[in-house]
């Protein structure tokens, strides 16, 4: 009886299955001897005792990080529920050409590219023009199309707030790198304050607006008052939306959601000119078309740097915004913080 206690013992310790078959153990050697030496005097033989089994820890889980999130706003859509303090905006209806307002444009390729980040496992938040409070993801756009007074003005824009962060700037780029090659459409580097002044992008300015963290950028797919970009974005909007979450994709592939430095937003020091007939151009590039020349009491207000350029604009001429040469500037302690919305 024994035998089949400790056998049944061994069982549930190496966790057999209900079905098991019991087998009879051989008798221990020293059980054994005792049943044949009946003769021999009483022996004490000590009890083996089964070591407890340990209790098997839990296996530890890796927590599933939670998918990217990206808001996509549509511009002027819904404008007339717009907050007090953004009132002035609610009968703001964007550009109108032919009968067909830039909403009717806008909605369909936001729609789009909300599809087609779901796709690939992305949480996409459609938004009206009322953001969240302090809205926060991974990405934001608000995607526009431009209008002008001249048929003949054409290409893309696209933007980063004045205040701008590395992510942000980074999203910026792999916009423009995947909507050029997608579409084929010429870039217009004609960025205005508006642009650059958002209203959603302006966190200090106004409640319903993004967080400082949020990386955002504006996209102005083309201009529907030119006959080419307007037959293209409304016939081609497949191809459109493709080009905008191929960049958001690519973006999303290339940040890493634990660098918080990349989220921070860069401020950069008032500039002036160190001499007179500083010239600000269209383009980090001497080449380019000069867009302002700048005597050397004005000042300039950079949001951004690249390889030995300034971007931003002129102080008291905000609709000039271009680039300087870093080695033609100074820094000066005069403190001015750039416009927030227009």
């Amino acid at each position: 009886m024994k035998r089949w206690s400790l056998i049944i013992g061994t069982l549930f310790v190496v966790g057999c299955s209900d079905a098991a078959i019991l087998v009879e153990a051989p008798k221990p050697a020293a059980v054994q001897q005792i049943a044949i030496a009946t003769t021999a005097p009483t022996q004490v033989v000590p009890t083996a005792t089964l070591a407890p089994s340990a209790t098997p820890a839990p296996p530890t889980q890796t927590p599933v990080p939670e998918p990217p999130r990206v808001g996509i706003q549509v511009g002027h859509w819904q404008t007339e529920d717009l907050p007090e303090d953004l009132a002035k905006f609610r009968t703001s209806t964007g550009a109108f050409v032919n009968g067909i307002s830039e909403v009717e444009v806008n909605l369909p390729v936001a729609e789009k590219v909300k599809a087609l980040l779901e796709a690939e496992g992305i949480t996409v938040d459609l938004l009206p023009a009322t953001v969240p409070v302090a809205y926060k993801a991974d990405a934001f756009i608000t995607i526009h199309a431009d209008g002008s007074t001249s048929s003949s003005s054409r290409g893309f824009k696209m933007a980063t707030p004045w205040r701008a962060s590395e992510a942000s700037l980074l999203l910026l780029d792999s916009l423009i790198a995947e909507y050029a090659a997608g579409t084929n459409m010429p870039q217009d580097s004609a960025i205005t304050a508006n642009m650059r002044g958002y209203y959603a992008f302006s966190w200090r300015r106004h409640r319903n607006a993004i967080a400082p963290t949020t990386p955002a950028v504006i996209v102005e797919m083309g201009f529907l008052t030119n006959p080419t970009d307007r037959a293209f974005m409304l016939n081609q909007s497949d191809v459109v939306a493709q080009s905008i979450a191929n960049g958001l994709l690519r973006y999303l592939a290339a940040h890493d959601r634990n660098d918080l430095e990349a989220l921070k937003v860069i401020e950069y020091a008032i500039q002036r000119p160190k001499t007179d007939a500083v010239q600000v151009y269209a383009a980090p590039d001497s080449g380019a078309r000069v867009l302002y020349t700048m005597e050397a009491d004005q000042r300039f207000m950079p949001f951004r740097q690249r390889d030995g350029w300034y971007e931003g604009f002129v102080r008291g001429s905000s609709n000039v915004v271009g680039w300087v040469q870093v080695s033609a500037m100074q820094g000066t302690s005069e403190q001015l913080p750039p416009p927030t919305d227009r």
